[in-house]
C-alpha cells in the first residue's frame, strides 16, 4: 500500500505523542459555519484540538490519523464520544467517494513529502460531495521556522524530533487542488517571543469548493 508518510516519520509522531500526551497546545483555529448534520472529515486529527472546537455543533464527524497514539489521545476526550475515529493514511482513505460536505486539513499537508501531498490532495477531492468545501491551514514561507532543520526538499525541513515540515507560498497553495475552486485565501500572522526575541509565526488559511 502506498504511504504518504515514511515509516520513520510515523514512528516519530507516535513517539512525540507518547512522550508529551497532547503534542500541541493553544487555541484551535476559527471554524466555519456549517449546517447541522453536515458530514465532516478531519484528516490528520492529531490530539483532537480542532475536534474539540467542532464538538456540540451538530456535525456528523469522522476523524482520521495515521498515528495510533494520536487516535488514542483524541478518542479519549469525553466530549468526542460521538466522533468516528479511523486509523489510516490520508493518502489512501478507506472512505467512499463523494461522502463529505466538508473536509478539514489543518497542518497535515505540511508534514508530508511532495509525492504524499499530491496523493492526500487527490483523496481529499475524491471524498468531497459536489458543492462540498475543503478548509486548509498550512505554515507559510514567512514563518520564522522556515529554514531551520535539515533540508529534505525545497522549503521542507526535518528537525531534531524527526518530524518533517514544509512551508508554503500562496501560489503553491492555490495549485494544491486542481479539481477544486479556490474561494478564499489569507495569511494569518502573530508574534511569538523566543529567548527574548520577538519572532513571527505565519500560516496560510484557504478555502476550496468542489
Amino acid at each position: 500500500m502506498l504511504q504518504s508518510f515514511p515509516v520513520s516519520e510515523q514512528s516519530a509522531w507516535d513517539a512525540g505523542y507518547q512522550s508529551s500526551g497532547r503534542k500541541y497546545g493553544g487555541a484551535p483555529p476559527d471554524l466555519p459555519v456549517l449546517f447541522p448534520g453536515a458530514r465532516v472529515l478531519e484528516a490528520g486529527c492529531g490530539d483532537g484540538k480542532s475536534l474539540l472546537a467542532m464538538a456540540g455543533r451538530g456535525w456528523d464527524i469522522v476523524a482520521m490519523d495515521f498515528s495510533r497514539e494520536a487516535i488514542r489521545i483524541s478518542s479519549g476526550h469525553h466530549a468526542l464520544h460521538d466522533v468516528m475515529f479511523i486509523k489510516a493514511d490520508a493518502g489512501t482513505m478507506p472512505l467512499i467517494s463523494e461522502t463529505f460536505d466538508a473536509v478539514f486539513l489543518s497542518h497535515l499537508l505540511g508534514h508530508i513529502p511532495l509525492k504524499g501531498r499530491t496523493r492526500v490532495a487527490a483523496e481529499s477531492e475524491r471524498v468531497l460531495i459536489p458543492g462540498g468545501v475543503l478548509f486548509l491551514r498550512v505554515f507559510s514561507v514567512r514563518d520564522f521556522r522556515e529554514g531551520r532543520g535539515s533540508l529534505v526538499e525545497p522549503h521542507t525541513y526535518r528537525r531534531g524530533d524527526g518530524i518533517l515540515t514544509h512551508y508554503f507560498s500562496a501560489d503553491e497553495v492555490e495549485s494544491l487542488f486542481p479539481g477544486l475552486v479556490l474561494t478564499a485565501l489569507k495569511i494569518v500572522e502573530w508574534p511569538m517571543k523566543v529567548r527574548g526575541e520577538l519572532l513571527i509565526r505565519s500560516e496560510i488559511a484557504a478555502e476550496f469548493r468542489n
